[in-house]
């Protein structure tokens, strides 16, 4: 543990699993939608990306065998929440998302460092 620390390896991320981010990214995806976007209506992630997040945090509570083996799921997850946090970070940036305030803000900053999780992911597994 010493010599990770005097050697300069200081991310954090390094011993998640590309499976672990992937869920970790949904359940930001998720959080953010539930929070902001059904109880108090500031906020909305995109159809596709709930949908994605969902298939992710369920499907492994269903077949967790198949799921856990099959890393192209995974993979295929968490480029398909990359790319829909990119197409809701050009629509945010297109309807001025941005201008609306603090709490609009933070469901935006939660939802895509999900999006951020879910690619870095993908791209470990």
């Amino acid at each position: 543990m010493a010599e990770e620390s005097s050697s300069g390896n200081s991310n954090p991320l390094a011993g998640q699993s590309g499976e672990t981010l992937v869920m970790w990214g949904s359940l930001a995806v998720l959080a953010s939608w539930l929070i902001f976007d059904v109880i108090s209506d500031e906020y909305g992630v995109t159809s596709l990306a709930v949908v994605l997040a969902l298939l992710v945090v369920v499907m492994p509570r269903i077949d967790k065998d198949a799921i856990t083996s099959m890393g192209a799921f995974t993979k295929a997850m968490g480029y398909g929440l990359a790319i829909a946090g990119v197409v809701e970070l050009v629509a945010d940036i297109d309807s001025n998302i941005f201008d609306a305030g603090g709490t609009t803000i933070i469901a935006a900053l939660i939802a895509y460092a999900g999006y951020v999780l879910a690619f870095l992911g993908a791209r470990q597994v």
